[in-house]
């Protein structure tokens, strides 16, 4: 019998930490210890990811997020000490020998742990990366607003509207059943009770500002529906808005329409434009029968009809009504055109709803003021 070494976990430090030479390059690289399994000569390598970094704001306003990357952090270095540990006791046992029998046992769990810790994080980086965007996004609006002079009330505003904004809606609603929905919600056309009974519910019931094309400026329509302005208005605004955003690159901010008509506006940017016209507020699906009561229509993020859970689609909700035992909504949808509206339940809106929805009120007695 010869004397072979057992397998070992190597170690390996994760790319992500930066420059060697670089600020907390040490402490990075002592956390995001990439670790190396090589269970079998067959086995492929698999690496820890690094853990996104939260902004320290973020981690104040989301401490359930800071929580998680917090305890990662500690398995991590756990799994570090107990992989030095395996290494020192069987880096050259005696095949076949008692000692092999519980390394290889010992190594067999690590592995199993290893891996679920691999698991949680990537979990972790797909929630914390959104939310480390719109962070980013929300830093750069509230500084914008500061820089072009906006009273401290409407700055104060911005800031409470983009901080609640959030997902809402079901988060388990798959691209299958959001396609399902919208099939239904489409197909059920101009219902004659449904027209009847939406006729005697609060809310607003105007023609939208027009029909989406090609182009992907579906939250210029809904912000245009929302505040009565002409969908013209609105755009020149939106571009005007892009055009100052020192985040952008040269190339957005050079082509503010371009941008606008390929890409569309994002949550923090809807808020902040519906501020510029007046004011602001950001309201949860709890708070949407409320809200369409006292007048006010709502836009929301939607998934779209395609059922691609990663893209979005802004429409607004203009009215409220009682079908049978539940609640209903009326919908613009620019892809219908201006004189359509859909008609869903609560349920199916809770299918396709992604988000928050955006509130516009005029400033009383005011005419909204340019965005510079």
């Amino acid at each position: 019998m010869i004397n072979k070494p057992a397998p070992v976990l190597s170690q390996i430090v994760d790319g992500s930490c930066g420059l060697r030479r670089s600020p907390g390059y040490a402490r990075c690289a002592a956390f995001l210890v990439a670790l190396l399994l090589s269970l079998t000569a067959q086995a492929p390598a698999q690496q820890i990811p690094a853990l996104t970094v939260l902004p320290p704001d973020l981690a104040t306003s989301n401490p359930a997020l800071a929580q998680r990357r917090a305890a990662l952090v500690q398995e991590r270095a756990a799994l570090h000490g107990k992989i030095n540990d395996l290494n020192g006791r069987c880096a050259s046992v005696l095949a076949g020998s008692e000692a092999d029998t519980a390394c290889q046992k010992d190594q067999a769990q690590l592995s199993t742990a290893l891996n679920s810790h691999i698991q949680k994080s990537k979990d972790f980086n797909a929630d914390a990366q959104p939310e480390v965007k719109d962070n980013i996004v929300t830093t750069n609006l509230e500084a914008l607003a500061n820089k072009l002079g906006w009273s401290l009330d409407k700055q104060a505003r911005l800031r409470t509207a983009l901080h609640k904004l959030g997902s809402d809606g079901d988060p388990d609603a798959t691209g299958g059943q959001v396609r399902d929905t919208w099939q239904e919600i489409l197909n059920r056309g101009d219902d004659a009770d449904l027209v009847r009974e939406a006729s005697q519910g609060r809310g607003l019931g105007s023609p939208g500002a027009g029909t989406q094309t090609t182009h992907e400026d579906c939250t210029i329509f809904a912000l245009a529906n929302a505040t009565g302005l002409p969908y013209g208005v609105v755009a020149a605004r939106a571009t005007e808005l892009i055009s100052q955003e020192d985040w952008r690159s040269p190339s957005e901010r050079d082509n503010p329409q371009s941008y606008v008509e390929s890409k569309g506006l994002n949550g923090g940017e809807v808020v902040m434009l519906a501020e510029s016209f007046g004011r602001a507020e950001v309201v949860p699906s709890s708070e949407f029968i409320k809200t369409l009561n006292a007048g006010q229509p709502i836009m929301l993020s939607v998934v779209p009809s395609d059922g691609n859970v990663h893209g979005g689609h802004e429409v607004v909700l203009t009215k409220t009504f009682q079908h049978g035992a539940e609640t209903w909504f009326v919908m613009s949808d620019s892809n219908q055109g201006p004189v359509k509206r859909l008609f869903l339940s609560s349920k199916e809106l809770d299918t396709i709803l992604q988000e928050k929805g955006a509130v516009y009120r005029p400033e009383p007695g005011t005419t909204p003021a340019l965005l510079r």
